[in-house]
């Protein structure tokens, strides 16, 4: 489980990329089963919600629940490119988004230009928070490293 401390800038545009992957039909869902998953992002989003006012905000994620921080990342970059593209005061795919970036970036809403500014960060984020989790990511697990070497499992 990785721990990570966000900047009151990286803590808003986090919670702006859960609030899109929770906006999301099945999001939430297993991938396997298609029940719900246990350890989805909506948890992660109420932990961080309180937190949004303050200078640095603390969060944890699984290593399920950083794989969907990173795809909801990747969608809300590609959500604040097309703001520009639409017109004054229209809505994006998904209006929860919409909203969000409005009440937590209001200078979004009256420069659709600085939402490809937020995208950057946005970007940058996404940067950090692989790093941060990469060490984790790469230790190695002893079962999965050596299923194929039978000489040194261990009975």
């Amino acid at each position: 489980m990785a721990t990570l401390q966000l900047p009151n800038t990286d803590a808003r545009l986090t919670y702006l990329a859960i609030q899109y992957h929770l906006a999301r039909p099945g999001s939430e869902l297993d991938h396997e089963s298609g029940r719900p998953a246990g350890s989805g992002l909506s948890s992660v989003a109420a932990a961080l919600e309180p937190q949004l006012d303050k200078a640095v905000a603390e969060i944890e994620l699984n290593n399920d629940q950083q794989q969907r921080l990173d795809s909801a990342i990747g969608g809300s970059i590609n959500e604040l490119k097309t703001s520009p593209l639409l017109e004054a005061g229209g809505r994006g795919t998904i209006p929860a988004f919409t909203e969000t970036l409005r009440r937590l970036f209001p200078e979004a809403a009256d420069d659709p230009n600085e939402a490809l500014s937020l995208a950057g960060h946005m970007l940058q984020l996404r940067r950090r928070i692989a790093a941060q989790a990469l060490p984790e990511a790469d230790a190695p697990d002893e079962e999965r490293q050596a299923w194929w070497q039978v000489w040194k499992r261990r009975s």
